[in-house]
């Protein structure tokens, strides 16, 4: 049985970390967290409105990535190989990729080729609207016409390695993990499965790697990201019979 991970995920507006609820900027955040060692990755993501301030946003990843020990995810404005490059020169291990894999699949199949699938994440921002779940790209503002199933076949005929899940809803809403859309992903694809935030409590942990099959949970709430939150967490689930990553 593969373990579980638990992550963090830091978004970064115009170079400044914030928080976000449902896609839009909330608050800002001090990145005083970043050398919390119960941590087993962490996720960057550039959420601005535009690159006209990117360098801000690879300085930080340069600051966290030089700060840290675990490995390090980054998304957000990825369209190119140059961009990998960049950004892996600034510290990133992996990537996310989410519209680009709409807009122009062979680019993904490059990339995967090139670096491998471990190293890509296809990210899935979602909606239930109407009884019905529908994707969105560039950064939750355009709706897709492709449904989930033909969605998650194309990550896996273009190499990409992991999905991460992301609820424009709950984002921010401290209120639980969609566990039903994480079963709906789990039955129609091989591919290891994150979701991403709205952790409001420790049980919310548990109910995503248990009832929604996950085999990683990040958090963008700040009050997990100490060594104490975290290690809560951890203590809370290897009770619960969870098998983590130590």
């Amino acid at each position: 049985m593969l373990t579980k991970r638990i992550l963090i995920t830091l978004s970064f507006s115009e170079g400044i970390l914030i928080r976000t609820k449902k896609f839009q900027s909330d608050y800002r955040y001090t990145s005083n967290f970043i050398g919390n060692k119960n941590i087993d990755e962490i996720i960057i993501i550039d959420v601005s409105k535009n690159k006209k301030k990117r360098k801000k946003f690879l300085d930080s990843v340069r600051k966290i990535s030089q700060n840290c020990f675990v490995p390090i995810t980054v998304g957000g404005y990825i369209s190119d190989l140059d961009e990998i490059k960049i950004l892996q020169m600034c510290g990133a291990d992996k990537i996310i990729i989410n519209s680009l894999i709409y807009q122009n699949p062979d680019n993904v199949a490059e990339i995967t080729k090139k670096y491998g699938s471990q190293f890509v994440v296809g990210g899935i921002d979602y909606k239930f609207e109407k009884g019905k779940y529908y994707l969105f790209k560039d950064h939750g503002k355009n709706k897709t016409n492709i449904s989930i199933y033909n969605t998650l076949k194309l990550f896996e005929k273009l190499g990409v390695g992991e999905i991460m899940l992301q609820s424009i809803d709950k984002d921010g809403s401290l209120s639980g993990l969609d566990i039903e859309f994480s079963k709906i992903v789990k039955k129609n694809t091989f591919l290891p499965l994150i979701s991403n935030g709205s952790i409001g409590k420790w049980e919310h942990f548990y109910e995503g790697f248990k009832k929604g099959k996950l085999d990683a949970i990040s958090t963008n709430n700040i009050y997990h990201f100490t060594d104490s939150s975290i290690a809560a967490a951890k203590n809370y689930l290897l009770k619960k019979n969870i098998l983590l990553r130590r």
